[in-house]
């Protein structure tokens, strides 16, 4: 948009400037109308309503700050003083594109959307600068989520667009075509697209993203590196790239497509945790331990991460780090059966025979149906010489699965030959035959 050029940001850093001065600089319509328009786009309400005051003391007449009025009270949601003034401007027989856009966004902001979009579309034949009515159009058919009258006007967008294709324009237009689950057509809409730009990655990224959703990942891999050929730094398709060759167990390439999918300017932790899962199927554990703390470094509330990290970290026996890690992760309750093992392993290499009981009787109440859980704990019982308590879970157990003794006397060797262990067993085996 034109406010986000650097002359227009320029100058109402100049403009506000002047006015914390106590100064009154002259600016002509046009560039208080750029100001207007600026503060109206990023929100500056506030900013926008002193600007209008002053524009309007200035140019008295000027018929497109009466609109900007009116464009504030929408955007402020004052449809009600939109609408008087409105009536107001056309009762002087005061005619514009602005003031049908203006008519029409209040009809569609109170429901009455096909009112609206009839004078849009009116609007549409008499405006200067279509494309800006066309984006209301394809905004009022978006909110009411009709996409396949949201991909005709789209079309029609790439189609007015005579230099390069609008990114925005290509983004909403797979979006649709993705909601309307209408792949083929999608394929051949991007790929006649490619013959206008072809070198434009995000053409070729859309192609292979929809190959992806009718199960073509060889053509899907094609196109994403079609995208890179393109761009060499359109990170996003490497990362896809990534993904297919990790999914078909091409480690390295995946490893080499997901390094290159890594940018400074989008930093993203999820990138590095891939890598690390990777070096870790490669047996590089001190890689994938790099890796999981740039990714944690990046994004530090993805708990997968730190449960992978706290797997390294007893891999390489600093099991202190691991159970920072892991105490990370039960306080967010994201974790499962075999984490709970993996905690308790840790807690166990740490001689906290106490806190392990707590964390697997902890792990019973959220999978109660976690048998291994349950042996375990009777097993760590039986330890403490806890043997009534070690009792009522082995019968519990039992109860649920009557395997239960064969796979305690397989977990724990050593236990049975215990005469207080053995008695337990033969009591339970006694109750069961009864």
């Amino acid at each position: 948009m034109r406010f986000e050029d650097q002359d227009t940001y320029t100058l109402v850093r100049q403009f506000e400037q002047a006015l914390s001065e106590g100064r009154q600089p002259y600016y002509d319509v046009e560039d208080l109308e750029l100001i207007l328009e600026y503060y109206l786009e990023t929100g500056s309400f506030a900013q926008m309503r002193s600007a209008l005051a002053l524009a309007q003391e200035i140019h008295p007449l000027a018929f497109v700050f009466k609109v900007k009025e009116v464009q504030l009270d929408i955007a402020t949601k004052d449809y009600t003083k939109a609408q008087a003034k409105l009536n107001h401007l056309e009762g002087l027989n005061m005619r514009s594109a602005e003031l049908l856009i203006a008519r029409a966004t209040i009809l569609i902001h109170q429901g009455n959307n096909e009112a609206g979009l009839k004078i849009l579309d009116k609007a549409f034949n008499d405006a200067e600068d279509p494309v800006d009515v066309l984006q209301l159009i394809i905004d009022a058919h978006l909110s009411q989520g009709d996409y396949p009258r949201s991909i005709e006007a789209l079309l029609k967008w790439c189609e007015m667009e005579e230099d390069a294709l609008e990114e925005s324009a290509l983004y909403q237009l797979a979006m649709c075509l993705d909601f309307t689950n209408e792949y083929d057509r999608a394929l051949d809409i991007f790929t006649s697209l490619t013959t206008r730009e072809p070198y434009n990655p995000l053409l070729w990224y859309q192609i292979g993203a929809f190959y992806l959703r009718k199960n073509k990942e060889d053509k899907a891999l094609q196109a994403f590196e079609w995208a890179t050929l393109a761009d060499e730094n359109y990170h996003p398709a490497f990362f896809e790239q990534g993904r297919i060759h990790e999914r078909n167990e091409r480690l390295y390439d995946a490893l080499n497509a997901y390094r290159q999918s890594i940018s400074e300017e989008v930093p993203s932790g999820y990138i590095h945790f891939r890598i690390g899962l990777l070096e870790l199927e490669l047996d590089a554990p001190k890689e994938a331990l790099r890796q999981f703390n740039t990714a944690i470094a990046l994004e530090d509330d993805i708990d997968d991460i730190y449960l992978e990290r706290a797997g390294v970290y007893m891999e390489l026996e600093q099991y202190a780090e691991a159970l920072s890690d892991f105490r990370r992760v039960w306080l967010d309750e994201a974790y499962g059966e075999e984490d709970v093992l993996d905690y308790v392993e840790c807690l166990i290499e740490l001689d906290d025979l106490d806190e392990a009981i707590r964390i697997l009787y902890d792990g019973i109440d959220k999978f109660p149906a976690a048998l291994q859980l349950r042996l375990v704990l009777s097993g760590y019982l039986i330890a403490i010489d806890e043997l009534a308590a070690a009792e009522t879970v082995l019968s519990e157990t039992l109860r649920r699965e009557p395997k239960t003794l064969a796979l305690f006397a397989e977990y724990f060797p050593e236990l049975p030959k215990i005469p207080a262990v053995g008695a337990i067993l033969a009591s339970i085996q006694r109750e069961d035959h009864d």
